[in-house]
């Protein structure tokens, strides 16, 4: 084995270390993404049950996004939420500042992003919702099995917050291939990997009207 070979098997390695690790950090942000600002009735999930109580997005402390010369090892781009439609099912796609400042603050993904931004549909009458991360990814920093740990990982991060992961599936939405988690609870998650773009959009989404699949089937060019 060359020496660069070496190297690339060492930092996918750890790559992969790295991601099991934080994901289930950054999932945990949709449970921050969605915190009430008071109570409110939770969305009755197809088990029968209840998912934790939702409630309207808080748009985050007031501050400057941080720029190119930030010590932050990544940046929040709002530009890459061009990537989401602009709005699933009627419901306006905005920026989550909260959801964007929680992830920046774990440094590990730095190991697989460069930027990051976070983007919210919410429906207060049915408390359905979307909630996306849309990723710039390192170059060299994503394969088919770091992806698979981001999938495992965010899934298993997400679902903590539903009674836990009940199922995985694999489908075409929109013309691209979509990873689908199912939470015991009925949230589901959404993986696209734009390979050819470098960018990377999980998303979380609970309701009836499948706001997730909406979402990733209109992702824009």
């Amino acid at each position: 084995m060359n020496t660069a070979v070496r190297r690339l098997t060492r930092r996918s390695s750890r790559a992969r270390h790295a991601v099991v690790t934080t994901l289930p950090l950054l999932a945990a942000i949709v449970a921050v993404a969605v915190a009430a600002c008071g109570p409110s009735v939770g969305t009755p999930a197809a088990s029968g049950t209840s998912l934790p109580t939702l409630g309207p997005p808080w748009s985050g402390p007031p501050g400057p996004t941080p720029s190119p010369t930030s010590s932050s090892a990544v940046l929040i781009d709002p530009e890459l939420l061009a990537i989401l439609p602009a709005e699933v099912d009627g419901l306006p796609v905005a920026e989550n500042a909260q959801g964007e400042q929680a992830a920046l603050g774990d440094p590990l993904l730095a190991v697989v992003a460069s930027a990051m931004a976070a983007g919210f549909a919410y429906d207060p009458a049915t408390n359905e919702f979307v909630y996306a991360v849309v990723v710039r990814l390192l170059p060299g920093a994503m394969d088919g099995a770091v992806y698979r740990d981001w999938r495992d990982s965010y899934d298993e991060g997400a679902c903590s917050q539903a009674d836990g992961v009940l199922a995985h599936a694999e489908t075409e939405i929109g013309g691209r291939t979509v990873y689908i988690g199912t939470c015991t609870g009925g949230l589901r998650t959404y993986h696209v990997w734009l390979e050819d773009r470098g960018v990377l959009v999980s998303a979380s989404a609970v309701g009836e009207r499948r706001l997730g699949e909406r979402l990733v089937g209109t992702l824009r060019p």
